[in-house]
């Protein structure tokens, strides 16, 4: 299959009009539900709803579905279809990754996509979070939005024994997103507000993509976090407080949390179905690699979807 010219590449993967667009675009296909379309859709909302509640007993804490599901919201079907004002892709999928962030351990966790979205400006995600698409143009998209932070028990792994869980948490912030030819610049702030990290992240995004030929599409990233102090010191830090723990203190500050770099290739089966998969490698930096909590400061994860687009 012969590539697109990379000059084109990410207007053939974006350009609203054809409805191709990238991870985040907050713009997705849905044909109207009645009838059968509508039972196929009930049917297909339980199963992600219920997702959640079928993992078993060994399933830690710790998910990032926002990154580890971003493969099956990367590329978009190019017609339109007899649409209404909502428009929504669901999947279902897998991902293997650590058992906490910093853990040399992997497993396999469950990975559901809902996404909903109203006229183009207010979305509902499992992989974006809720928001709206204050400002947006052709090449560029930004707003407010809430996501979640799954935290972390200390019944995750025995190396976390003795340390105080952190809680689910809601985090508020801005997001944007912004394509200059083939390439696609994304960045965010957000807040945790909900009792959980109680902590500030920053995440800067830059990735390029292309087409080879009409159903494949790959899409290569990479992207850096950085905590303020609180977070540094709810997920790195050992206090003298923590005496249940054998871990040695270790007093985190803020900094660069981690980069990682990724590769993404979407598969369109036909219009509405797809599948997608990622590759993604992560370095945690100092403040994070120096911990006692830290057992690899590097790791890989990896994940496939099955999804469909109404």
């Amino acid at each position: 299959m012969a590539a697109c010219r990379p000059a084109k590449a990410w207007d053939s993967l974006h350009r609203r009009d054809d409805w191709i667009v990238l991870i985040e675009n907050g713009r997705v296909s849905m044909r109207s539900i009645v009838g059968t379309q509508r039972r196929r859709f009930m049917s297909v909302l339980f199963l992600v709803l219920a997702l959640p509640l079928t993992q078993p007993s060994a399933e830690t804490k710790y998910n990032d579905w926002e990154l580890w599901s971003a493969a099956a919201n990367a590329v978009l079907p190019a017609k339109r279809g007899a649409t209404g004002p909502f428009r929504m892709n669901v999947a279902l999928g897998v991902a293997a990754a650590p058992e906490f962030l910093g853990s040399d351990t992997l497993e396999t966790k469950p990975l559901p996509l809902l996404d909903v979205n109203y006229a183009g400006t207010l979305f509902l995600s499992t992989q974006q979070g809720v928001g709206w698409n204050a400002w947006r143009k052709r090449t560029l998209r930004a707003g407010p939005r809430i996501t979640f932070d799954f935290g972390r028990e200390a019944a995750d792994s025995p190396v976390l024994d003795g340390l105080p869980d952190i809680e689910f948490g809601t985090e508020i912030g801005l997001f944007f997103e912004s394509f200059v030819a083939s390439w696609r610049f994304k960045g965010d702030i957000r807040q945790e507000v909900g009792g959980g990290h109680g902590g500030l992240l920053l995440n800067g995004e830059v990735a390029w993509g292309n087409r080879w030929g009409k159903d494949v599409s790959l899409i290569l990233g990479a992207r850096a976090t950085y905590m303020d102090e609180t977070y540094a010191e709810s997920y790195f830090s050992v206090s003298s407080a923590n005496s249940a723990s054998s871990l040695a203190i270790y007093e985190a500050v803020g900094g660069f949390r981690d980069i990682n770099g990724y590769a993404q290739f979407v598969y369109d089966i036909s219009q509405s179905l797809y599948v997608a998969t990622e590759l993604r490698g992560t370095l945690l930096l100092q403040q994070a690699a120096d911990s006692p909590i830290t057992e690899s400061d590097a790791f890989v994860t990896g994940s496939v979807m099955v999804g469909y687009r109404f």
